[in-house]
């Protein structure tokens, strides 16, 4: 097992508890000589003051690097504070770009266009009393206050093509999913069902149509009424329709 202790410092605590003991007793006692401890005792000495001046060293580099964060801080506010000032001074000028080239700060980008809503995905539809038909359902990018709107098409039995019926704003605070409700749905279309689809826009900018929804709906013999949604696929970018509501899952149908 060895004597001396792995670490350094340890070493060095090592020799301090013995060397007083090896410079008492007599030189023949430990079979060493007085030259050979007086060796040892300046050797373990400047092991300690090598070990204190890098204990010395290594706050101060702590201290210093304490200070060069706090200098270099105190430097980015301020500065930041000064960029802020340059680019409202230079919003106000004729000459913005003028400003920015003499204060050698990059001119800032307009901003790009928003995108149209996502695709409506996860519908849900519900049969309301009178026989009006509530559609919700959500979708991406869809906020309201970003300018979003939906707009519902919907194609009869016996008609060729989907046609403009209405339409709604886009997601707020109190509510995540758009509806709109269709109080002119025919009864007669209750037995082979009515098809809906749905787009987003914001502005002139149009998004992707919903997949294709066939909503059949009326009174069983029991009278109770009744709503049944299957998804089908659109005629422009609907895609697929499976046996789910798009992208977000399959549809849910409240009565």
């Amino acid at each position: 097992m060895p004597v001396l202790p792995d670490k350094r410092l340890e070493q060095i605590q090592f020799f301090e508890t013995r060397l007083p003991a090896w410079q008492a007793a007599p030189a023949a006692a430990i079979g060493l000589t007085t030259a050979q401890i007086t060796a040892l005792a300046s050797a373990t000495q400047n092991a300690r003051d090598a070990f204190n001046a890098a204990q010395a060293a290594r706050s101060a580099s702590k201290g210093a690097t304490t200070a060069y964060h706090t200098a270099s801080d105190d430097m980015r506010e301020l500065g930041a504070d000064l960029i802020r000032t340059i680019k409202a001074f230079a919003d106000l000028q004729a000459s913005p770009g003028a400003v920015y080239g003499l204060a050698q700060i990059p001119e800032p980008l307009p901003p790009e266009p928003l995108g149209p809503p996502g695709k409506p995905v996860e519908f849900a539809v519900a049969l309301e009393t009178g026989g009006a038909i509530t559609l919700s359902w959500s979708a991406p990018n869809a906020s309201a206050s970003s300018g979003a709107f939906f707009t519902v098409a919907r194609k009869l039995p016996g008609e060729a093509d989907f046609s403009f019926i209405g339409g709604t704003g886009g997601s707020t605070t109190e509510s995540r999913r758009m509806s709109f409700t269709d109080a002119t749905v025919p009864a007669s279309a209750a037995a082979q069902g009515a098809q809906y689809r749905v787009r987003g826009q914001r502005g002139t900018v149009v998004g992707q149509f919903s997949d294709g929804i066939t909503i059949e709906f009326g009174v069983d013999g029991a009278g109770r009424a009744g709503v049944t949604a299957r998804a089908t696929p659109s005629a422009e970018g609907g895609g697929g329709g499976g046996g789910g509501g798009g992208e977000g899952g399959p549809l849910r149908v409240a009565a």
